[in-house]
C-alpha cells in the first residue's frame, strides 16, 4: 500500500479531514515515545528493565536479586543501566518539581 504522495510503502493507512488517505509520514503523526520527555523515557527504560530482571514494578521500589539461570555479567549490566536510568528520572521529575535549580 502506498500513500497519497508519498512515495512510501506503509502497512497503516490514516483517513485526514479531507477523506484522503496517507501514511503517519504524510500527515506528520508521531509516537508517544517520540514527544516524551528524556526523564519520562528514561523512567520507562527503566521499568522495561524492572521487569526483565523480575523486580516489583515501580522505580522507587528497592532493587531485587538475579534471576534464577541470568548470567552475572549481564545482571550487573542490567542493573547499572537500571540504576542509570532511574538517576536521571528522578533528576527530571526534581527539576519539574523544582527541587532544584538547574544549572547552565
Amino acid at each position: 500500500m502506498g500513500g497519497m504522495g508519498g512515495g512510501r510503502c506503509a502497512a497503516l493507512l490514516y483517513i485526514g479531514g479531507a477523506g484522503i488517505f496517507a501514511c503517519r509520514h504524510c500527515y506528520r503523526l508521531a509516537y508517544a515515545c517520540q514527544r516524551e520527555a528524556s526523564d519520562d523515557r528514561a523512567a520507562r527504560r527503566a521499568a522495561n528493565l524492572r521487569e526483565r530482571l523480575g523486580w516489583q514494578a515501580g522505580i522507587a521500589n528497592p532493587s531485587g536479586g538475579k534471576p534464577k539461570g541470568m548470567h552475572w555479567r549481564t545482571f550487573e549490566r542490567l542493573t547499572a543501566e537500571h540504576d542509570a536510568f532511574v538517576g536521571v528520572s528522578l533528576a527530571g521529575m526534581a527539576a519539574r518539581l523544582g527541587l532544584i535549580k538547574r544549572r547552565l
